[in-house]
């Protein structure tokens, strides 16, 4: 007789995976700021490209080392934490959360909603991720092997789609478009709560009717299978020989660097417009570094350096979602009208060192909270929801 499923014990939580969770975090809040802080597109700075100019010195690290790159690592993980949710604690358990898991993805999918229209944030990703582990659960007992094919096969459809949809733009455009939208935003950014809620409100319901949504689910979806793959193969949670993590971190970041540095340098001749082969070579360059941090870190855990961080960070990856949600509410205090109303005041450089003020104080609360709590507090919510009774909160 097989055993009812339950939820899994935070003490069985994997510290490494939830460590990694945390540096995604904070990669996170800092390609997402310069959207709370300025113009939601394009996200580039104002003005023509020059080196002299502090916030596209900001740009080129953004574009070479992190954008793309941490969204893929949480998508990894993401798809990691779908097959552990997934995994069998009991004899013939698997079938039986297959139920709670349609509910833990449909949870997510309102979160997302919720994230993009009343917490002012429309480039969500966690609606996203809600659809696309709907297509994640027919392959769950997938071999790594199918998997990864699976993963070449979406990785090869979102990067033509990119190539075909991708129009170059024409010399100025994308600084006039630039200026465009912060004269337009500017009055609604800076507005009361229910101006700049109508107005989110009503783009993150254009973007998601957009057909290029479809392409954001199906990039999502093959990072995740990506993530199922290394953590059936012992890679991704720390199981792999030391071999394995070193050439990921050698070869990942050497292909994924260049390649980045290669179309960063494009890009910036293009007035930070994308080109019809940076599109293409795209998801290829993001995922070779994503592999290439995944196996840099792992290094860096068996080595115990530097273990000061490994605390703090695996408690901000426990409370990831609290901590993904917090960054929209603290920023929309911070840049709306209704707050401070810093919107449009700070450069890239100034915004970054806010994000890694705000992480920080999340990094704090996680490690406070976590001493009395087994769970954050929308953790702890969505655990809830997703089985239907009230979860234990207490230590």
């Amino acid at each position: 007789m097989s055993a009812s499923p339950a939820p899994v014990d935070p003490t069985d939580r994997i510290a490494s995976i939830d460590a990694l969770r945390g540096v995604a975090l904070i990669g996170i809040l800092l390609m997402n700021i310069v959207g709370f802080g300025g113009p939601l597109d394009p996200s580039r700075p104002i003005g023509p490209p020059t080196l002299g100019d502090p916030d596209w010195q900001v740009w080129i690290v953004a574009t070479t080392l992190v954008e793309g790159t941490m969204r893929g690592l949480f998508s990894v993980l993401f798809g990691a934490g779908m097959l552990l949710f997934l995994r069998e604690t009991h004899a013939g358990e698997r079938d039986g959360r297959r139920g709670p898991f349609l509910r833990r993805s449909g949870w997510l999918v309102l979160f997302g909603v919720i994230n993009g229209t009343l917490l002012l944030w429309p480039g969500d990703i966690l609606l996203i991720y809600g659809l696309a582990a709907f297509a994640l659960l027919p392959f769950a007992r997938a071999t790594p092997r199918t998997l990864l094919r699976l993963a070449v096969g979406g990785l090869a459809v979102v990067s033509v789609w990119s190539l075909l949809t991708n129009m170059p733009a024409m010399p100025g455009e994308l600084l006039s478009r630039t200026s465009e939208a912060w004269i337009g935003e500017q009055a609604i950014r800076l507005g009361d709560y229910p101006t700049v809620l109508a107005w989110m409100s009503a783009t993150t319901l254009d973007w998601t009717l957009d057909p290029s949504f479809v392409w954001w689910i199906l990039e999502a979806w093959t990072f995740m299978l990506i993530g199922m793959a290394l953590l059936r193969t012992g890679v991704l949670d720390g199981k792999a020989g030391f071999r394995v993590y070193r050439q990921l971190a050698l070869v990942g970041l050497g292909v994924g660097l260049l390649l980045n540095a290669a179309q960063t340098w494009a890009i910036w001749n293009n007035n930070g417009g994308e080109l019809p082969w940076t599109a293409l070579t795209d998801q290829v360059g993001r995922l070779a570094l994503t592999l290439g941090w995944i196996g840099l870190f792992h290094l860096a855990w068996r080595g115990g350096r530097p273990r000061f961080l490994f605390g703090p960070l695996s408690a901000l990856g426990r409370v990831a979602l609290t901590g993904y949600l917090a960054q929209s509410v603290i920023c929309g205090l911070i840049f709306s009208g209704f707050g401070l109303g810093l919107w449009g005041k700070l450069g890239w450089p100034q915004m970054w060192l806010l994000a890694a003020l705000i992480m920080t104080g999340e990094a704090l609360f996680a490690v406070v909270w976590l001493r009395r709590f087994r769970f954050g507090p929308m953790e702890w919510l969505w655990r809830s929801l997703t089985w239907g009774r009230r979860q234990p909160m207490r230590v």
